[in-house]
């Protein structure tokens, strides 16, 4: 079964399309998404041919004016996001202070992973393992919908920028594409092809119009939370499967230790001054500018430096995304577990998911930084199961 397409045709086709669509954009909001849309799809082809070029500002936005748009609705949600960040910012430091604090201890019994040589599948086994795994959540159909229609890319890697893999989407056609760097018949380019099928169905179950769409693109930190549950749905799934296990063993210890490295992003970002939030002037800071602003609230022995060092920016939106999305997936991973894999369970979930950081999802699924770790401790106690 042929999996990855072999030319960005299908792109070009789409690109036409969105350039209508563009030209026809009946407000601010359908200009600012279906741009985005465009910029990816020239991201994508550029990623795909190896070929990289300049950009007329009429190919990218249609025109000048729509540029102008564009810009002033950008700076719109950005303001109101860090605004809404800034309102709740002692609410996320002692929550990230209080999760931090107790996945510490437990990261401390992490095992190393063992890091097995990556078994090399053949284009079909890599088919079948992950259309069981889709199967196993329902979702087997899009999967196939996907590989049939040309939907999945190979594409460079990017030293500057690595992003292993994305996917874009059009709010107004609902098509999706997704994008792999370096494509492997391998466990952990599946594990990323998981990853991307969580951002189609989350947004698959969008149906709120192109203006809630652009809000929870730009403004909320609920956009990772279906992505890492399909992380974690896939790990569980090739350990009760028992394939490739040691390969398996290792993306658990990858899951255990980077979900760590989220909460410390958050936490550290939640002490940064407000000020320095504020005006934007805290993407700027370098991260020894960074260790020197928070240093006095962690401990001597604790190697905060070592997570500060590793990280490109906190920019605010990103860091939350991926901690909290962490977070919320662990509490979703259960509640499709009791519901056999049925994804229906998140329907309640996708009522919340498109607001700005409100406490709705915590108080609906009683999300508390002591049940978070007794979580976290269960895929450490499988851990090192699966070490022995």
């Amino acid at each position: 079964m042929k999996i990855i397409a072999d030319s960005p045709k299908n792109l070009y086709e789409k690109l036409e399309i969105a350039q209508r669509q563009l030209k026809n954009a009946k407000s601010r909001e359908e200009i600012l998404a279906i741009s985005k849309y465009i910029c990816q799809i020239y991201g994508g082809i550029e990623d795909i041919t190896k070929k990289k070029r300049k950009y007329s500002c009429k190919e990218l936005y249609g025109s000048k004016k729509n540029k102008e748009v564009i810009n002033s609705k950008l700076y719109e949600y950005n303001d109101k996001m860090r605004k809404n960040y800034l309102a709740n910012k002692s609410f996320h430091n002692a929550f990230f202070e209080s999760t931090y604090k107790r996945v510490s201890h437990e990261y401390s019994k992490v095992e190393e992973g063992c890091y097995a040589k990556e078994t090399e599948l053949s284009e079909d086994d890599f088919y079948n393992i992950f259309f069981e795994f889709m199967n196993s959540i329902g979702f087997s159909k899009c999967f196939d919908k996907f590989v049939k229609d040309d939907r999945i890319y190979n594409t460079q890697y990017n030293k500057e920028t690595p992003t292993f893999a994305y996917s874009i989407y059009n709010p107004l056609t609902k098509d999706s594409d997704i994008f792999i760097e370096d494509v492997e018949y391998t466990l952990t380019r599946m594990f990323f092809v998981a990853h991307e099928f969580g951002h189609i169905y989350d947004l698959n179950n969008f149906n709120d119009g192109v203006e809630s769409y652009n809000q929870y693109f730009y403004q909320s930190f609920n956009g990772e939370t279906i992505p890492k549950l399909f992380e974690r749905l896939f790990v569980d799934f090739l350990i009760e499967k028992e394939i490739l296990l040691l390969e398996a063993k290792d993306l658990l210890f990858i899951l255990a230790t980077i979900n760590f490295d989220y909460i410390a992003e958050a936490y550290i970002t939640s002490l940064l001054p407000n000020i320095s939030i504020y005006d934007g002037s805290y993407l700027q800071l370098k991260p020894k500018e960074v260790y020197n602003l928070v240093e006095k609230y962690f401990s001597r022995k604790d190697n905060i430096r070592k997570v500060i060092d590793t990280v490109n920016t906190f920019e605010i939106q990103e860091t939350n995304s991926y901690a909290y999305g962490d977070i919320y997936s662990m509490y979703l991973k259960e509640l499709v577990k009791e519901n056999n894999g049925n994804l229906d369970c998140l329907k309640e979930f996708f009522k919340y998911r498109k607001d700005m950081f409100n406490t709705d999802i915590i108080k609906k699924y009683n999300i508390s930084p002591q049940g978070y770790v007794k979580l976290y401790k269960k895929d450490i106690e499988l851990l090192k199961k699966q070490s022995n």
